[in-house]
């Protein structure tokens, strides 16, 4: 995939945490499809997709569905190193290898895996992007990493695990740190955002996560 085939200024990526139970997979596929048409109404095309487990499968499948409908639509598959798949079950890598023959683009970034070639993967799709959809209800693991990193660098996130419609864009300041409380709503998880002043401790901790990225 050369860099010069699509415009970040309409391109989007997704981020989300691989293990999602089994009861919100529904209302994870909703809230794909009704961000899906938010995002192409507000002129995106591209869409870039990590070709992990969980919420990435997820967000692929639904946005292959989304181009039978609307043709100028592009999924790329952004994937971090060559043998991805290797270790996971037969019917895992079966749906792999489907989204990679229907996706628009695929771009390898490494043949074989290396320590830090997930984040290689995430950074690469945030720097080709101008919107992160995410599902996220914790702070931790490479989906926090990617949404700190799309906020220190402008780029607007959207969280569609929050129970607002249209999802809450999520921004980050000197002054303000966004974290997610988690409530439960019968069987299901959900997740508010509130805003609070950062303390002392956690303006370090994001200093010190930050450092040696993009400036």
């Amino acid at each position: 995939m050369n860099n010069n085939d699509f415009d970040p200024r309409s391109t989007a990526c997704f981020t989300g945490h691989r293990m999602i139970r089994q009861s919100l997979l529904p209302q994870v596929r909703e809230r794909l499809a009704e961000e899906l048409a938010f995002a192409y109404s507000n002129g995106y095309r591209t869409f870039l997709c990590g070709g992990a487990r969980g919420f990435d499968t997820l967000a692929a499948q639904e946005i292959l569905r989304f181009r039978e409908t609307q043709q100028d639509v592009r999924l790329v598959l952004v994937i971090p190193c060559a043998d991805q798949a290797s270790r996971w079950t037969a019917s895992e890598r079966k749906i792999w290898q489907s989204i990679k023959e229907c996706a628009d683009d695929v771009c390898v970034l490494s043949e074989t895996y290396y320590a830090g070639c997930m984040q290689t993967r995430n950074r690469f799709m945030v720097d080709r992007s101008t919107m992160c959809l995410c599902w996220m209800t914790r702070f931790e693991g490479g989906t926090w990493s990617t949404v700190r990193y799309a906020l220190y660098s402008g780029v607007p996130v959207r969280n569609l695990a929050m129970p607002d419609r249209p999802s809450p864009v999520m921004k980050e300041n000197s002054w303000n740190y966004i974290s997610i409380s988690r409530s439960v709503s019968g069987n299901a998880n959900t997740a508010r955002l509130s805003l609070f002043l950062h303390q002392k401790r956690k303006r370090a901790n994001t200093s010190q996560a930050l450092s040696g990225k993009r400036k």
